[in-house]
């Protein structure tokens, strides 16, 4: 159990660490990530700081739909909540406060990688399965309430964060966060997933999958 606890730090360290790159190299992020930026610097907050707001409000929804049945590890959500938006304002107002990426070639490629990180560090939280990630856990409680699959639900929920953001800039002349970036990370964020853990469980646990903590 403490070696999944750890394991499930590091990815959530690898999550927000890389997106606090992909921010930084200014050519679109994740829709979620696109609409927690564009709705943070509307409120002059931080980004990592309106994070905790947006994704703990998904941990609420939780617990407001399983009400005595959530189990009290879920709890540990709010570690990852505060952990994960303390890593992204540390990375992007300290680490990276006076970086700067001008030529495009390495703003692309920063973009991929930091993609390609966060693809690893969500998976590894996800194949250790000690908590369920706050927004992917309310959306699958959600999906199973109204009888859809939780893809599907997902992706009505990014088309609506799309819609969102787009909205929020457009009426408010705010920076775009939704760029070329976005459509590369939605052709490749999946399939990296996939190639993640095709091998985490193999080379960390011998291909033995680790059941769900109750």
């Amino acid at each position: 159990m403490t070696k999944r606890i750890a394991l499930t730090l590091a990815g959530i360290l690898l999550v927000y660490g890389s997106v606090a790159f992909a921010i930084k190299a200014g050519i679109g992020v994740l829709p979620v990530d696109a609409a927690i930026t564009t709705l943070a610097g509307l409120l002059h907050m931080k980004v990592g700081t309106f994070s905790m707001i947006f994704h703990g409000s998904f941990f609420i929804g939780q617990i407001l739909i399983e009400r005595r049945n959530f189990k009290k590890i879920q709890f540990l959500q709010i570690g990852y909540l505060v952990f994960g938006g303390s890593i992204l304002n540390f990375m992007l107002y300290t680490v990276l406060g006076g970086v700067s990426f001008s030529w495009y070639p390495a703003r692309l490629i920063i973009c991929v990688l930091a993609f390609f990180v966060s693809a690893f560090g969500c998976t590894l939280v996800l194949e250790m399965k000690v908590i369920r990630t706050p927004l992917e856990g309310f959306i699958q409680m959600a999906a199973d309430r109204i009888g859809i699959t939780m893809g599907r639900l997902r992706q009505k929920t990014d088309v609506g964060l799309v819609v969102l953001t787009v909205v929020l800039t457009l009426i408010f002349h705010t920076p775009w966060t939704l760029r070329e970036g976005t459509v590369i990370a939605a052709l490749i964020f999946g399939p990296f997933m996939d190639f993640h853990s095709s091998w985490i469980c193999k080379v960390l646990y011998r291909t033995e999958k680790i059941p769900a903590e109750n």
